[in-house]
């Protein structure tokens, strides 16, 4: 009876992970803990408890029941080849690495869809050494047993690459790192988002703004409470007089970091509770700033905008403005979000109507800056009132 009824709870759960919701893996958990409460150490239902709790992207709640579980199902698989045989057989032996591997390949994608890819290298290394049950020809290494592990190395050596060139002031250099990193994989949403900010920090030192706005709101859209990334497009905005895009930004950070300073609040570390009030405190003065400036209804720096000198000629405009244009249309936004595996389609959905959002923002202020500047009245005229401005700025 107990056998049937655990054979039907997986061919249930089995079921509900084949259409891939958030409702159905939850579905999934409930039958899954009924029959866990008949069978306790079923190595068939703690997997797929695992793969439905990765499918709701609880990737902490996986490495938690990985690493919990990995004791006891080795001493069950042990206890049974001892019932069985004095000398343990190749097969028993098979079974303890194969309990191993899938709790180590879940570790390490976990880790790695949290963004903690370092961490995720450094659990494999603790695990080093040949599995039981392979002969010593057949021995291979975790790297090729769990083949994300490559991928983790060669993305954490591209963004180091990165950041080593930045250091260097070689921002172009900078910028193939992180792109290529990009290009390599965007599933680990956390480190993609990193990886988009440091190369918007490249194409600031630059002087291509736009880029470095766009960049940034790739990291947000893909980490919705990334600080940097959003401090960060705050900073562009404000260069480019956008001030009421950098207000609302800094009001997003100012929200973040009240929550974290509440969450520190009962924590100990008063060194690190202080650091987090200081960054709220300066971050209100900054919105305050910004409030300030966007009531006055400043004009845009239309230059920046196109990343143009203001004695460029009209055919340079025109050419900044086509690249720009071309680079920035909505249509193409996200291309390097495109994934190379199947995923949770609704958060990606998500994620590309925010960054398709933001991106018909900037092509419209593109579109902006090239109706004044292209004009030659309005050229006139605006250089008039920037130059009024600049004047008034150095108390003339």
């Amino acid at each position: 009876m107990n056998v049937a009824k655990v054979s039907e709870c997986m061919k249930q759960s089995a079921e509900f992970l084949q259409r891939r919701t958030s409702s159905d893996a939850e579905c999934a958990l409930g039958v899954i803990a009924e029959a866990l409460m008949i069978s306790t150490c079923s190595e068939k239902l703690l997997e797929t408890k695992a793969d439905a709790l990765f499918m709701l992207r609880k990737y902490e709640e996986v490495i938690q029941l990985c690493e919990q579980t990995l004791n006891s199902a080795e001493s069950n698989t042990l206890t049974t080849g001892a019932c069985q045989s004095m000398n343990l057989d190749g097969s028993v032996l098979q079974r303890s690495s194969s309990f191993r591997l899938w709790r180590w390949s879940l570790i390490v994608k976990s880790y790695f869809h949290l963004g903690r890819l370092g961490e995720s290298l450094d659990f494999l290394k603790r695990q080093e050494g040949p599995l039981p049950g392979m002969e010593r020809s057949q021995n291979k290494t975790l790297e090729s047993l769990i083949p994300l592990a490559g991928t983790v190395r060669d993305l954490l050596r591209h963004k180091a690459a990165g950041n080593e060139a930045f250091q260097s002031g070689k921002h172009a250099d900078a910028i193939e790192h992180y792109t290529t990193a990009i290009l390599c994989n965007v599933e680990s949403r956390p480190f993609a988002a990193i990886c988009f900010c440091n190369r918007a920090a490249a194409y600031r030192a630059m002087g291509q703004i736009m880029d470095a706005i766009a960049d940034c709101s790739l990291a947000m859209a893909l980490d919705e409470n990334y600080l940097k990334a959003i401090s960060r497009r705050a900073t562009l905005f404000d260069m480019i007089r956008d001030y009421g895009q950098a207000a609302l930004d800094l009001r997003r950070l100012v929200s973040l970091l009240t929550k974290q300073v509440e969450d520190k609040a009962n924590q100990s570390g008063q060194s690190d509770k202080m650091n987090c009030i200081n960054e709220l405190k300066q971050t209100q003065v900054k919105l305050s700033v910004m409030e300030e400036e966007s009531r006055k209804e400043i004009t845009l720096n239309m230059y920046l905008i196109l990343g143009i000198d203001p004695s460029a000629a009209t055919s340079e405009i025109k050419k900044a403005y086509r690249k720009a244009a071309l680079r920035h249309h909505p249509d193409k936004a996200g291309q390097s979000l495109a994934r190379r595996e199947n995923g949770d389609d609704v958060l990606w959905k998500q994620i590309a109507e925010e960054v398709h959002k933001d991106a018909d923002r900037l092509f419209k202020m593109i579109g902006e800056a090239y109706a004044v500047l292209s004009d030659p009245t309005k050229r006139l005229r605006y250089d008039i009132e920037e130059e009024m401005r600049s004047a008034h700025n150095r108390g003339y």
